[in-house]
């Protein structure tokens, strides 16, 4: 009868398993906490440049750079220094648009405005006088500035441009107005859903495991895969356009495949040690076998993900540098991180197990 010892050096010995999957898991055991102190590092890095990605995301991309309508925007861009893009909407609370406490606020709203980089083209109802400026009942007047196409107004040039009296208020709108504000709703968003799916998946996790510290790797897996890739927009988008809503696709997919690819892995893992194998034996077995299946997986999504970069609107390409991004280091994380994990757990991986928790290893 073949025994646990015994089978160990067999699956070093033949070639059954081996290949890719086999050496990454023979060089992960021996290497596991170089593993663990790489990827940490990685991951501090990964957030120094993931914070920076937000200010380097665009709202656009909706366009066909050869349709028309671009060709025209552009020429009005280099020709006539772009279109409206700020609007500054100046309310008299008291009295009307006309009298000398709107008026002055009217000019030094202007004023500012005609001093931000990328504005140009400054007009006000107070310097033309045009009645389509001016709301019927006086109390409204507006000030427009064209802006580039491609300008990014940050939150602190916006907000030099708002005031607030007791006689005249003066509100900033506009494309650039509406880009900023969907940045930061999209940050905000962000964070109201991490903090609502991050303890519901926990608490699945745990429910799937029946452990504390099973169930926290997929969550690890997961923060690489998403701050890796913030990291990765952050390089596109100082390069390239790259939409906003790319981030959504991050979070969401980064999070499916952490955990998606984590309990392919780990319960592998628990079904070894469950056959009597030693912890490192365990971890090479797991990889070689789930290993592979992620690596299959994940090749598979990147194919189909990689359609996307023939389309020339920078909106559709954007999902194509978050995904294959995201993919790629969950990957990567998964068949080389989350094994370094499971060799230094050992048998820990088991601790904090729930009370009416199956015991998920079978007696050998």
């Amino acid at each position: 009868m073949t025994t646990a010892k015994s089978r160990g050096p067999a699956l070093r010995g033949n070639g059954h398993g081996r290949g890719m999957t086999g050496s990454i898991g023979g060089f992960v055991v021996r290497r596991a906490r170089l593993v663990l102190v790489v990827a940490m590092l990685a991951v501090v890095g990964f957030g120094v440049l993931g914070l920076g990605a937000f200010g380097k995301l665009k709202t656009g991309g909706f366009q066909d750079p050869g349709a028309g309508s671009t060709t025209a925007q552009t020429l009005t861009d280099q020709r006539f220094g772009g279109s409206v893009g700020v609007v500054l909407l100046v309310h008299a609370v008291a009295g009307t648009v006309d009298g000398a406490p709107a008026r002055a606020a009217g000019a030094e709203a202007a004023r500012r405005l005609a001093a931000v980089p990328g504005v140009s083209n400054v007009v006000s109802y107070w310097q033309t006088g045009n009645p389509g400026l001016r709301s019927k009942d006086g109390r409204y007047a507006l000030i427009l500035g064209s802006t580039k196409s491609d300008l990014n107004l940050s939150s602190s040039e916006l907000a030099g441009l708002r005031s607030h009296s007791r006689q005249v208020d003066v509100a900033v709108g506009g494309s650039a107005a509406i880009g900023n504000d969907i940045t930061k709703q999209v940050g905000k968003s962000l964070r109201v859903a991490e903090g609502i799916a991050v303890p519901i998946i926990l608490a699945l996790l745990v429910f799937a495991f029946g452990s504390v510290v099973a169930a926290l790797l997929p969550l690890a897996i997961g923060m690489i895969a998403i701050l890796g890739t913030f990291a990765e927009l952050f390089l596109f988008g100082s390069v390239t356009s790259v939409s906003i809503y790319a981030v959504n696709l991050t979070t969401a997919l980064g999070l499916a495949l952490a955990i998606d690819y984590s309990l392919l892995m780990v319960s592998r893992f628990r079904e070894e040690l469950g056959r009597g194998q030693d912890p490192a034996q365990a971890v090479v077995r797991s990889v070689q076998t789930a290993g592979r299946t992620i690596v299959f997986s994940g090749a598979t999504v990147v194919a189909a993900l990689a359609v996307l970069l023939i389309f020339p609107l920078y909106f559709l390409r954007s999902f194509a540098y978050a995904g294959i991004g995201v993919v790629l280091i969950s990957m990567a994380a998964a068949v080389v991180v989350l094994p370094a994990l499971l060799a230094v757990l050992g048998r820990r991986v088991n601790s904090g197990r729930l009370p009416w928790a199956r015991n998920r290893e079978p007696s050998t």
